[in-house]
């Protein structure tokens, strides 16, 4: 469903921003790519950056505000959500995509 994210990084209300998505997937993608572009931005020269759930989920504590507008179409209204539910569903999310990226289990024969 459309979502939209609202982000206040610090305490300056000129620091406020949003972003809309035709999916919740999209807007939690948006929040794992600007946690990896700053990742990117402390370790320039890296050639691969490594991170846990737990560093995500720092990022997003940083925030002074960090919400998720997300349409529900039965309500035909939007639903706000928190930083622990977006935490909770990002961990959904990438738990989604490694089962994904991992493919069927198949045995080889000996």
């Amino acid at each position: 469903p459309h979502s939209i994210l609202l982000l206040q990084p610090s305490s300056k209300k000129d620091s406020r921003l949003y972003e809309d998505f035709d999916t919740l997937e999209e807007a939690l993608e948006r929040l794992i790519w600007m946690f990896e572009d700053r990742l990117k931005a402390l370790c320039p020269t890296a050639l691969n950056v490594n991170y846990s759930l737990d560093d995500l989920n720092r990022f997003i504590d940083q925030h002074k505000e960090c919400n998720l507008l997300v349409l529900d179409l039965s309500l035909n209204a939007y639903i706000s959500h928190d930083m622990a539910w977006i935490k909770s569903s990002i961990h959904a999310h990438l738990q989604r995509l490694l089962s994904k990226s991992k493919g069927p289990n198949i045995a080889i024969p000996q």
